[in-house]
């Protein structure tokens, strides 16, 4: 009686197993397992569409924004270059009518030596030591000095070309050719 049970075992064993293995097929034909895995591919399908819609749109955007950059860059860099050249010839145009009024301070100078020699022989004989002391330079030695007094007293101050061409709102090339024209002036007067 003991084999007949352990066959029975046996049996009813293989009998689960072969129904395990038929209800499958059989939800497999009727169509339910189908679906799930069609909505899922579908459902996949509409997300990296939409995925791709959003990117195409977010590239479209930043070729829009770097186009905009683009022009607004040229825009400035073009501005920038008008204003550097505008600059340049305002700094050449100083520099030419500081070198015209130098001569002509110059020519007006030597016209009137002799006289204004004269004049003062007779006013040193006149005014006592202390009086020709206080007499002030020609107004040509201290010209670009005065011109630019706020300018030569920072720069006697000790401060930077850097520091004194933004205080003055100038730029740094200008600062220089003004002190350079003072040294100028200076070396002539000194002759």
């Amino acid at each position: 009686m003991d084999q007949p049970a352990w066959v029975y075992i046996v049996l009813m064993g293989l009998a689960l197993i072969v129904a395990a293995k038929i209800l499958p097929k059989s939800s497999v034909s009727k169509g339910q397992k189908n679906p799930n895995i069609d909505e899922i591919e579908e459902m996949m399908q509409q997300f990296t569409s939409e995925l791709d819609e959003q990117n195409q749109a977010f590239i479209q955007l930043m070729a829009e924004t770097k186009k905009d950059y683009e022009i607004q860059l040229a825009k400035l860099t073009s501005r920038v270059e008008m204003l550097e050249q505008q600059s340049g010839l305002a700094v050449q145009q100083l520099a030419k009518l500081e070198i015209a009024y130098s001569a002509l301070q110059r020519q007006s100078l030597r016209s009137s030596d002799i006289p204004a020699a004269a004049f003062h022989h007779q006013s040193a004989e006149s005014e006592p030591a202390a009086a020709r002391e206080e007499t002030p330079a020609p107004p040509a030695a201290m010209s670009m000095k005065l011109r630019y007094s706020d300018l030569f007293g920072m720069r006697g101050q000790g401060k930077s070309i850097d520091y004194i061409a933004k205080k003055l709102n100038m730029n740094k090339g200008e600062v220089n050719l003004i002190i350079q024209l003072a040294k100028q002036e200076e070396q002539m007067n000194a002759k």
